[in-house]
């Protein structure tokens, strides 16, 4: 498993070198332990970082680094000197510099308030929160969006439809694939990389991911995986069927968002803490309805499932899959009322499997419902904000990360 933590020795641009100002995101700071601690993180990142001692020396670079990281012990200097107010501006100490003002409000916010930081965070403890800060920066990108596809019964077609997706998705139309991780979390399935043909692909599973802590590191997660012309695979082994927590496939996930351009789940009809955790990432989450008539009277089971975890959900018809379920019976449980919006329809064609498995879509009609559901599935709608913060009562919000005070 490859970790943060991984032993890289960190690149920190001096003075002297000749880079464009706004390529590489600056550090404040006389402390050399701060630096010490912060420079691997951006080096993990594959993000350039230029570290000045003084606050006069960091004036040329001060507006157009992506970020600007100030030391607790240059944040006076700073002050002081008259550097601008800016945007992405962290106040960064060290968890001992915590512990010699124990109430943390003999500097700390003062400091942060006037200098109208937008974070203060702690190291080591907030270095996970930075390094993600390093991995977006380098990558002048948001995390990728969700999409999350669960069998509304047995049969459904739920795989099929994610690696349909996925595969839509990796090889666009328009020439520009995207980069995708498909993630399976169905372990009741026969396996997802199987259906994608890269069962015998070597690649990182689940149980050697879910042997470490610590953020992964997205490109290197993203290289270790099983994969094909821009579709990558998180899949279990069929010799160790460890099932990851929570916990790791958070860890996972939040690494595929920042490495690729779309991640796609297949979620287990019983919903777990990771599924539930996955349904509450999606843009999307489409349960597929299978061509029985007691189809969409079976998938009410699983739309509770994760009705309350996913921010939109639908359904995703099979084959001649009826479009619309008969009316609850009178008296029946309010829920059951409840009919999600069906988003569309994967074709029931013994051949689609077999040019899937080839890293292969549909030709023709099929080919072109299935690319027009896709971006359905991608489309989704807005998300909730960012979580509250506190107010520095200067018009801007300041948000305490890490082990902060």
């Amino acid at each position: 498993m490859v970790t943060s933590t991984s032993a890289r020795t960190a690149r920190v641009s001096g003075p002297e070198e000749n880079q464009r100002p706004d390529a590489a995101s600056l550090l404040v700071t006389g402390d050399d332990r701060l630096a010490e601690t912060i420079a691997p993180l951006a080096a993990a990142a594959g993000h350039p970082l230029h570290r000045v001692r003084r606050a006069a020396d960091a004036h040329a670079r001060w507006r157009g680094a992506p970020l600007a990281i100030v030391g607790a012990d240059v944040a006076a200097d700073c002050l002081a000197y008259g550097l601008p107010e800016r945007r992405g501006l962290v106040l960064c100490t060290t968890l001992p510099w915590f512990g010699a003002d124990p109430t943390g409000t003999s500097m700390l916010w003062p400091l942060a308030i006037r200098l109208h930081a937008d974070h203060v965070i702690a190291v080591p403890e907030a270095a996970e929160w930075l390094l993600d800060r390093f991995t977006r920066a380098a990558r002048e990108t948001t995390p990728a969006r969700v999409v999350a596809t669960v069998a509304g019964h047995g049969g459904a077609g739920a795989s099929t439809l994610a690696l349909a997706a996925a595969t839509a998705a990796a090889r666009d139309g328009s020439g520009h694939g995207l980069r995708v991780v498909l993630i399976d979390l169905d372990f009741d399935g026969g396996g997802i990389d199987t259906a994608a043909g890269l069962a015998a692909q070597p690649g990182w599973r689940w149980p050697a991911l879910s042997t470490g802590s610590g953020q992964l590191e997205p490109e290197r997660l993203l290289a270790g995986l099983p994969q094909r012309e821009g579709l990558h695979l998180v899949g279990p082994d069929p010799r160790d069927r460890t099932v990851p927590d929570a916990e790791m496939f958070g860890r996972v996930l939040h690494a595929a968002r920042l490495g690729a351009d779309l991640v796609v789940i297949d979620l287990p009809r019983t919903r777990t803490e990771a599924a539930a955790r996955a349904a509450a990432a999606a843009t999307s989450l489409a349960v597929a309805v299978g061509p029985s008539p007691r189809s969409w009277e079976a998938s009410r089971v699983t739309v509770a499932e994760y009705g309350l975890h996913a921010a939109r959900i639908g359904m995703v018809l099979r084959g001649a899959a009826v479009p619309r379920p008969a009316p609850a019976p009178e008296g029946a449980d309010p829920f059951d009322q409840i009919a999600p919006p069906v988003w569309g329809r994967v074709p029931d064609d013994r051949r689609v499997p077999e040019r899937l498995r080839r890293g292969r879509l549909p030709r023709g009609r099929n080919g072109r419902r299935l690319r027009e559901l896709t971006a359905e599935l991608r489309r989704g709608r807005p998300r909730p904000g960012d979580a509250p913060t506190e107010s520095t009562g200067s018009g801007r919000r300041l948000t305490p990360t890490g082990a902060v005070r």
